[in-house]
């Protein structure tokens, strides 16, 4: 990467990280996105969860009515995230170009492009699937750059360009919506950290951890997979992580060192966590490693390098039904479902558990998918997945 497109790209990099810490300036971020890539208008977005149920629209010289307008109006009409679900394409860190999802002059002739894009210049798009939404707390999110038509479509290099920038979005987005149940800055202060139902540990530059909250206390001190061994009672803060096996612990610190190493070059997607088993004991731990770019005075005396996010993988996580009610106008026992939906389980097993006839489980998914304006199970899920219970 020459020097000048470096330092471009590490300029987009740092800001992208800022807004995560301070959200009026995703604006600042997604103009640099746009410029890095030589594109006239860019958008980050949660395609299938609305923001009013958890999703965000962040954009750069898209109208905010446009986009109200494309939620309402153009949704369906809008080829390329159609043709992106068909073949499969949603999976975290993938890359497309418009071209490669519909064909110019399908595009062109469509209703989508003569109603809706064609009145904002758009004809030629790149696009990085940032989250796949099968994580929880991380809808399934997008990042996209768009040119007119009087300009050359995209390349590779535009492609591989974007891929980077996602993997540090994913990073960024998936620290802010972990900690979405309250204000980041809030959150980032001791006392909002321990409210939070996921672990959560700061890690000093050298990788000792600073500060553990409760809910990180708590899986810790189970000695399940992962632990804190003491370390200088002066120097180390309150200790070290260790794994309960070395080629967890090998891995782990491994993931510690680049995530403090911070070469933006060298990101590694948010939602690929480490699994690390639970010794003795079934299931996995996942934990989750992200720098902290932004130096920040809510901080105080424990400016961090990392953040880890420890989860138990086998923690369903819990709906809040009464959101999902209020949105969606959905019964009591389709919350009943759709919450049994979340272990991932077939039908039969969702009916067995409700004590429920199959057919009317069927019937109340039927439901579920008219209410909630989705039309197959894993896309029902990824916006279920946006409106977990956080205590």
């Amino acid at each position: 990467m020459e020097f000048e497109l470096l330092r471009r790209f590490s300029a987009t990099v740092e800001s992208i990280h800022a807004a995560a810490l301070r959200p009026e300036l995703w604006t600042q971020a997604m103009a640099s996105i746009a410029h890095l890539q030589h594109a006239q208008r860019a958008l980050l977005f949660t395609p299938a969860t609305a923001p009013q149920a958890g999703g965000f629209v962040m954009a750069h010289d898209i109208p905010e009515a446009m986009i109200a307008e494309w939620g309402t109006r153009y949704l369906a009409h809008d080829l390329w995230t159609t043709e992106a679900q068909r073949i499969g394409a949603i999976h975290d860190g993938n890359v497309m170009l418009g071209t490669q999802l519909v064909p110019d002059e399908q595009l062109v002739r469509s209703v989508f492009y003569r109603e809706f894009l064609s009145r904002l210049n758009i004809r030629r798009m790149c696009t990085s699937v940032v989250f796949a939404g099968t994580v929880a707390r991380l809808p399934m999110t997008a990042c996209a750059i768009y040119r007119g038509s009087e300009y050359d479509d995209f390349d590779a290099s535009h492609c591989h360009l974007l891929q980077l920038t996602a993997r540090h979005l994913s990073q960024a987005l998936g620290a802010m919506l972990q900690l979405r149940d309250t204000e980041f800055r809030l959150a980032t202060s001791l006392q909002g950290l321990d409210r939070l139902t996921v672990g959560v540990l700061l890690l000093g530059q050298r990788g000792e951890a600073l500060f553990a909250n409760r809910s990180a206390l708590a899986l810790l001190s189970r000695g399940r997979g992962l632990s804190l061994r003491a370390g200088h009672p002066l120097q180390d803060g309150i200790g070290w992580l260790q794994a309960a096996d070395d080629r967890s612990h090998t891995a782990l610190h491994a993931g510690i060192r680049a995530a403090l190493a911070n070469d933006p070059l060298q990101p590694t997607h948010f939602s690929h966590g480490l699994r690390i088993a639970r010794g003795s004991a079934t299931g996995e731990l996942v934990v989750q490693i992200v720098p902290v770019i932004e130096q920040d005075p809510v901080w105080g005396m424990l400016q961090p390098g990392a953040l880890v996010f420890v989860t138990d993988a086998e923690q369903t996580p819990r709906l809040d039904a009464s959101m999902l009610q209020r949105l969606y106008g959905v019964s009591a026992a389709e919350c009943r479902v759709a919450q049994e939906l979340l272990h991932g389980d077939t039908l039969q097993d969702v009916a067995q558990r409700l004590n429920l006839g199959e057919n009317t489980v069927k019937s109340h998914l039927r439901q579920l998918f008219a209410k909630t304006g989705t039309h197959r199970q894993p896309q029902l899920v990824r916006l279920l997945l946006a409106l977990i219970h956080q205590p």
